[in-house]
């Protein structure tokens, strides 16, 4: 089944994430992709901003949130993401969302974390 979606990608945030406090003192610029999933067929016809999510309240929510408090983990702070636009566009029927961090100040590790959620209106 095909659903309609608007997707951001690269949305970049300052971030004070992480599980050590040298991370959250310093903060992190960390990448967002996210697909937001509704019915786009009425803002089709009517070529009215009323009638879709604008995406620019999307990514300042989202950079807004991600600045308001320090988060141990990625995880948390994509729950809170959904929750916020959730509540934010109620034509909203589902988030796809991907948060990739940029720093892990942890000996011996490589690599690039990331968290990926689906979450659906309830």
């Amino acid at each position: 089944m095909k659903r309609d979606k608007v997707s951001l990608k690269n949305l970049q945030a300052f971030c004070r994430l992480g599980i050590y406090d040298s991370e959250r003192i310093l903060g992190q610029c960390i990448n967002i992709n996210i697909d937001l999933f509704f019915d786009l067929s009425i803002a089709g016809k009517s070529n009215q901003i009323k009638d879709t999510i604008n995406y620019v309240e999307v990514s300042l929510t989202i950079r807004e949130l991600a600045q308001s408090k320090e988060f141990l983990l990625i995880e948390n702070l994509c729950e809170e993401i959904c929750q916020t636009l959730f509540k934010k566009f109620p034509i909203l029927e589902g988030i796809d969302l991907e948060i990739t961090k940029s720093i892990v100040n942890a000996d011996q590790f490589t690599g690039t974390p990331v968290v990926r959620i689906y979450r659906k209106r309830i």
